[in-house]
């Protein structure tokens, strides 16, 4: 076998001018760690105090029929007739859907009043304030400011009867 014979270094600088590896901190300061761990603890609160109050809190029901007395009020503030009997016979409609679970507001009068649960006398209160609703929004007839109230005391009156109907709809 050949030995093989390695060729000779070049001259360079000599290794006495070699310094050793410099010293880097050993660590992080106190006031670097008590940043870093405040701002965990930030975030972390963040993270939980939006969880909070994704959590849904327990609503206390609304009356259907004090909200639908209310919607009788706010229709006296109503620019033109349409929209007076609108809300009005809106309001009664929702009631009827709460109180006896019927699809109130997607029937017509006729529809609605025939499957109501109710005796012939209220069920045909209901249908004649309906319908004169229905002429006012549908046929354009105009109402004096006295013809205005009497429809929306009418609506409160029916609102009221209907409220007392609530114990007998189960």
């Amino acid at each position: 076998m050949l030995a093989m014979q390695l060729p000779e270094l070049p001259v360079g600088p000599s290794l006495e001018d070699v310094r050793g590896p410099i010293e880097l901190s050993s660590g992080y300061g106190l006031w670097q760690i008590l940043l870093a761990s405040l701002a965990v603890l930030l975030i972390a609160g963040l993270f939980v105090w939006l969880y909070l109050r994704s959590i849904k809190q327990p609503t206390t029901p609304i009356d259907p029929a004090a909200a639908a007395l209310s919607e009788i009020d706010a229709a006296a503030q109503a620019i033109d007739d349409e929209r007076c009997a609108l809300i009005c016979a809106n309001a009664v409609r929702r009631l009827i859907a709460a109180r006896f679970d019927v699809p109130a507001t997607s029937q017509t009068s006729s529809e609605l009043c025939s499957r109501l649960p109710l005796d012939p006398d209220k069920r045909e209160g209901i249908r004649s304030f309906l319908e004169r609703c229905d002429r006012v929004k549908f046929a354009r007839q105009a109402l004096s400011s006295e013809q205005r109230r009497e429809l929306m005391d009418t609506a409160k009156q029916l609102i009221h009867r209907l409220q007392g109907e609530e114990g007998r709809a189960a």
